[in-house]
């Protein structure tokens, strides 16, 4: 499969690692991760990302989901937390100026994740079917 866009699921001390987003109005969480560059496996996308964006060392696991978006395929892995704490750091997004909105790295509670406007909202679904199924390690014995 080739992915254009890479997300992560980090799960540590009960919480979920997402990037807030505050844009037009609207106020909702991603996962992180971003778009795979020339000659990037997802991989590697999703370590950099990590890294430029959260300020964290990470490690892919596995690749648990793929979802179709505006005629892209992302690809979402369960990831390891290796180093580091979330922080906003010096990538694009945290610059003064950006048109993009508002960006903040941060982490939501397992229990209150149900609440939260999660996107997409049809992997937070899955993934909360998920937890409930296989526990926050996803260990399931299938990957895409």
């Amino acid at each position: 499969m080739n992915f254009s866009n890479c997300r992560g699921i980090i799960i540590k001390n009960n919480k979920l690692v997402v990037m807030e987003r505050k844009k037009n109005g609207r106020h909702y969480y991603t996962f992180p991760g971003g778009h795979v560059e020339r000659n990037e496996t997802c991989e590697e996308c999703i370590v950099r990302e990590l890294m430029e964006e959260f300020g964290i060392g990470v490690k892919p696991v596995r690749l648990i989901y793929g979802y179709e978006y505006k005629n892209s395929l992302q690809a979402f892995y369960v990831l390891e937390w290796l180093s580091g704490e979330i922080h906003p750091t010096n990538a694009e997004e945290y610059q003064p100026g950006q048109n993009n909105g508002e960006y903040n790295p941060t982490v939501i509670d397992l229990n209150e994740l149900n609440d939260k406007n999660l996107l997409p909202e049809e992997i937070k679904r899955q993934l909360l079917a998920d937890i409930k199924t296989y526990g926050k390690t996803l260990n399931r014995n299938f990957c895409l």
